[in-house]
């Protein structure tokens, strides 16, 4: 029983230790510059007239269960933006942004038995180029 309860324990912490956050990359393109802070970094639709670019950055949420969530959104933008601000960038140029739909297979198990169901998550990705804007 105690062996039980350590693994659920060790489960659960590492389970938490990913809430919260996203993964991001980043592919160089150019010169990496003094790290920004995030705070100066803006979020562009289209590029801007003069930029120098630095990379290509890109971001993906944890699942969710509920399309299209506002919070899930905002993490991965928010995501891409401290990945470029960590490359010395004041700029991100928007080129890709989805939401992504995946059917997961989730085991559970009450102490008694364990069940297997399919279950929709869905991840928001996002791509832009990190860029220093003159």
């Amino acid at each position: 029983m105690l062996k039980l309860f350590a693994c659920i324990l060790l489960c659960l912490l590492i389970a938490s230790c990913s809430l919260n956050s996203s993964n991001s990359s980043h592919q160089l393109t150019g010169q990496v510059r003094a790290a920004t802070s995030s705070s100066a970094v803006v979020v562009y639709n289209e590029a801007p007239a003069q930029f120098t670019e630095i990379a290509i950055v890109s971001a993906r949420s944890i699942g969710s269960t509920v399309a299209g969530k506002q919070s899930k959104q905002d993490e991965v933008i928010n995501a891409l933006i401290s990945e470029a601000a960590a490359l010395g960038a004041n700029g991100v140029v928007l080129t890709k942004f989805e939401e992504e739909a995946v059917k997961e297979r989730v085991s559970s198990f009450d102490g008694v038995q364990s069940s297997v169901r399919d279950v929709i998550k869905y991840y928001h990705n996002a791509q832009g180029l990190a860029v220093f804007v003159d």
